[in-house]
């Protein structure tokens, strides 16, 4: 039988066994659960290294509601863009649609025998006839008011002798009107022998003509080297000259002179009614020439025969007496 000091041995040895498997658990459990918390945290350490942040500088996700709303306005966005490029395509579309129209219209139109002229309506001749004017305008069959040519028609209408311009115009829904200019004559050109030719303020030769009772122009005689071609300018210096002398004469003066001889400029006269003949030469100052002209015929009326104002300065005269 053991004794109780054995019994007392014993018992502490079980007791302090006992307490040192309790102790040993327990450590067991705490590292169990320190092993854990540090694979945790190894795992969440190297799922934010995957997403690029870390535990410091972590920036929080955006929330699922703020995602959506940003979707949506991108959609909308998108969306508006379509709209407006698509409404840009059909404005273009009708634009182009409108121009295409328009140009297929006019040329119809303008093919079409609408505005078809009826009439030709001629204004401002005085000398020509309309008939005159009309062989001359010569307007093809079929012409419109937007198809006819014009430009043709000007040219022969311009070319004609007698006419200095011409205007043509349209008079809706069918009438051509054809303004034109004629040409005056002046003087009658004496070229020698029977030839004798009407020119305007211009110099331009109209027509060959024959002296009338009704003709009250003024004939220029001794020119020399003339060639007329109708419808064109003269060339000849002298009766360039005499023609402006004579369109700048005064009408008192002018009233007196029934012709003009210029054989040069120099030698250029005036004919009087009553025979004095009054040498001008050039066209240079023709006013004070004139007005020198006017006082010696006014002063000598009726005894001077000869005017010689070529030098107005120093104008000369003789009367009947005079030798």
């Amino acid at each position: 039988m053991a004794s109780s000091s054995e019994r007392r041995s014993s018992s502490s040895a079980r007791s302090s066994s006992g307490r040192r498997r309790v102790v040993i658990a327990g450590d067991r459990t705490r590292d169990a659960q320190n092993g854990k918390a540090r694979f945790d945290a190894e795992a969440s350490k190297s799922q934010r290294a995957k997403n690029g942040t870390s535990s410091r500088g972590a920036k929080p996700r955006p929330s699922t509601a703020g995602g959506r709303a940003s979707s949506v306005k991108r959609l909308e966005r998108e969306r508006r863009l379509r709209a407006q490029r698509l409404r840009a395509r059909l404005i273009a579309a009708a634009a182009m649609a409108v121009i295409v129209l328009t140009i297929v219209g006019i040329v119809s139109l303008y093919q079409s025998s609408v505005f078809e002229i009826v009439k030709v309506d001629v204004v401002g001749n005085e000398g020509l006839s309309d008939d005159e004017v009309l062989a001359v305008v010569s307007l093809p069959t079929g012409s419109t008011l937007l198809r006819y040519p014009g430009d043709e028609i000007k040219d022969r209408l311009e070319n004609d002798p007698w006419i200095e311009s011409a205007v043509l115009s349209r008079d809706f829904p069918d009438v051509l009107r054809v303004r034109i200019t004629e040409r005056t004559p002046v003087a009658l050109v004496d070229a020698g022998g029977v030839s004798l030719w009407l020119i305007d303020a211009s110099g331009v030769i109209l027509e060959q003509h024959t002296p009338d009772a009704t003709l009250t122009v003024t004939v220029v005689r001794d020119v020399e080297g003339l060639d007329p071609i109708p419808g064109r300018k003269t060339l000849s210096e002298p009766l360039l000259n005499a023609i402006d002398v004579l369109e700048g004469l005064s009408p008192e003066l002018r009233s007196m002179v029934r012709a003009i001889s210029a054989p040069s400029i120099d030698k250029t006269s005036l004919i009087t009614h009553e025979d004095i003949e009054i040498f001008i030469g050039s066209v240079d100052d023709l006013d004070k020439k004139d007005r020198v002209a006017r006082q010696i015929l006014e002063e000598q009326a009726g005894d001077v025969v000869y005017i010689n104002v070529r030098t107005v300065d120093r104008p000369t005269w003789r009367g009947l007496g005079d030798e």
